[in-house]
């Protein structure tokens, strides 16, 4: 009996230490608010206990199916990432402060809690972090960066683990926006074992691994050939050399403006930087390139400086820029200025398409601050593009000449043209072009087409000296107008960069940007030579009508509209006539009643006198 017993005794201490210890662990993990879309953080605490593998949560009324999936995600690979068996574990999630919890962004977080039970190691109380998690342990990217990243400096956190992305990429400048926003450092990590350095690990800091952004690309400007690229028809320098000075002047005082928020003054100095370059690449005659470099300065300048403090304010940044764009109305065209003209009106029309697509995205229920921050992007853009449009209009407006249109040979051309980019898929360029098309605004259409075809798919096998040499054989027969010869010159900026880089990856993507423009320099050299023979002497039709907060009123429906109006005025010249008509007839009608009762009193009165003196007369008898 006595060795019963102490058997007895050495199987319950054999169980005691196999069987797993109950243990848990506390994260602080980020969430955005649907219903008024700000951040918050969330308790969530996880008790890891003895059991068969169950994963739950427990808190919130409503968990929604990909929360429980990421959860049970999260715990399976914790477990082979310890070398633990899932099924010897119960893992209960506690999220409080949470009535309905929805989406996968708190993978990661719920992974990490994971480790940090199974291993009895603690994480650290000053960082929180946010991320989907895969079966592999690959973090994935979510939304809201902006409104969570706000709640973790308000908790007082020092550190903030996100998805990783791609270098340069707009996600990556979101990022950079958001950290020195709010001078927290965000680590980005692509997977568990990249996290658990940061997670577990209280004395490894954030800053040295924060993230970074370059605004400053470093041409190699002292060793690039000036071009000796020439225009030989349609030319008009003078007025693109007031083009590319005041895309200079644009830039220049949204950098200043970003300047003044000491946060963002080493993102101005960067800025200023790219300009200054951009002026120097103006000098050696590659004018386009300067000014879509200076361009995509302003673009990130506004970006950084415009975020507003309400969604109100940031709604009445977007409508004003889509009013100042809608409410631009181009000159006719003549033989001194149909080529300007028309780029104005492809890039108003690029302009009314992006702010209203931004408008009508912000203006969704569910919009949170990154996205609020994507439409400012896009604002932005189409602001460049409709200040172009107005400074080419303004220069043309005063131009003299027998008014040109579009022949039906343009209208056909058009069409040719859109069939042949509708394989290519959607876009902006061929989303415009199909509106300009429906306006009857043939040459833009045209022109439009040819950008969607330019930047379309292009031939992924070529090496870079093939992409080169192609770029430079188009580019060299592409002088029909100004704007064909400026990408032509441009498609030879980017193959001599292309030339000049060691790095081969930045060399493969510089020839691929100078065939893509060069293919764009040959089809706007082509068609701007077919626009020329299809524009022909006639009538001109007004310019599209905009009616501040309604729908455009198209050109090829203005003549409908005047006719309407004519009617109408005709119609109600006619009503006011009958109503004199009536009322004439109505007094004649009163005059001619008035009189006969008038007749028929006098008459009784008449009468009555008598009677009265036949009775006088009585009585006297």
């Amino acid at each position: 009996m006595k060795n019963y017993l102490v058997a007895l005794a050495l199987l319950s201490l054999i169980a005691m230490a196999v069987a797993p210890a109950a243990a848990t662990a506390r994260i602080r993990a980020p969430a955005v608010i649907l219903n008024n879309n700000t951040g918050s953080l969330t308790n969530i605490t996880l008790s890891v206990t003895s059991g068969n593998g169950n994963v739950s949560i427990v808190g919130p009324q409503i968990v929604a199916q990909d929360t429980n999936q990421s959860a049970y995600t999260a715990a399976y690979y914790a477990s082979n990432y310890t070398s633990k068996d899932f099924y010897d574990y119960n893992f209960t999630y506690n999220i409080s402060d949470a009535t309905n919890v929805s989406g996968p962004s708190a993978g990661a977080a719920m992974t990490m809690l994971a480790i940090s039970a199974l291993e009895g190691r603690p994480l650290r109380n000053d960082f929180t972090m946010t991320g989907t998690i895969s079966p592999n342990g690959s973090i994935g990217q979510i939304g809201g960066v902006y409104d969570k990243v706000s709640a973790a400096k308000n908790a007082g956190m020092h550190l903030v683990i996100v998805p990783a992305v791609q270098s340069q990429s707009g996600e990556a400048e979101l990022y950079y926006l958001v950290q020195t926003t709010f001078q927290i450092p965000l680590v980005q990590v692509s997977n568990i074992s990249q996290a658990t350095h940061f997670a577990l690990n209280s004395t490894v800091s954030g800053i040295q691994n924060e993230t970074t952004y370059s605004f400053y690309t470093d041409y190699n400007i002292s060793k690039l050939p000036p071009t000796t690229l020439s225009c030989t028809q349609a030319c008009n320098i003078t007025l693109f050399n007031s083009l590319l000075n005041e895309t200079f002047n644009l830039t220049r005082n949204e950098i200043n403006a970003l300047a003044q928020n000491p946060k963002f003054a080493q993102v101005a100095q960067q800025m200023g930087m790219t300009l200054n370059e951009s002026i120097e690449i103006a000098k050696l005659n590659y004018s386009y390139t300067a000014a879509d470099l200076a361009y995509l300065d302003y673009v990130n300048a506004f970006y950084f400086s415009g975020y507003p403090s309400t969604r109100s304010s940031a709604l009445n940044q977007l409508n004003q820029i889509n009013y100042f764009c809608s409410s631009l109305n181009q000159p006719q065209l003549t033989a001194s200025d149909y080529d300007y003209v028309i780029s104005a009106e492809l890039r108003q029309y690029w302009g009314n398409y992006t702010i209203s697509t931004a408008i009508s995205a912000y203006n969704s229920s569910s919009i949170e601050s990154d996205q609020i921050l994507d439409e400012l992007y896009l604002a932005a853009q189409a602001n460049g593009w409709c200040t172009a449009a107005s400074l080419i209009y303004g220069e043309s407006a005063s131009s003299q000449g027998p008014y040109l249109v579009p022949s039906q040979s343009l209208a056909n051309l058009a069409e040719a043209r859109i069939n042949r980019d509708i394989p290519y898929g959607a876009s902006l360029y061929l989303s415009t072009a199909q509106q300009a098309y429906k306006e009857g605004s043939y040459p833009v259409a045209i022109l439009d087409a040819d950008y969607a075809y330019a930047f379309g798919p292009g031939p992924t096998t070529y090496s870079v000296q093939q992409l080169d040499s192609d770029a430079q054989s188009m580019a060299s027969n592409a002088t029909y107008g100004i704007w064909a010869t400026e990408f032509g010159k441009q498609a030879l900026f980017y193959a001599s960069e292309s030339q000049l880089v060691s790095n081969a990856t930045l060399a493969k993507t510089y020839a691929q940007d100078a065939y893509a423009t060069a293919t764009l320099a040959q089809q706007l050299s082509n068609d701007t030579m077919n626009i020329h023979n299809g524009l022909v002497v006639g009538t001109y039709t007004p310019p599209t009508t905009t009616i501040p907060g309604s729908q455009q009123i198209s050109s090829s429906d203005y003549s409908s509209l005047i006719n309407y109006v004519t009617y109408s005025q005709e119609l109600i010249y006619a009503l006011l006539v009958l109503v004199i008509a009536l009322l004439i007839a109505n007094t004649i009608m009163i005059m001619i009643v008035v009189n006969w009762l008038n007749r028929q009193q006098s008459s009784r009165q008449n009468s009555g006198r008598k009677e009265r003196n036949i009775k006088r007369k009585a009585q006297k008898r």
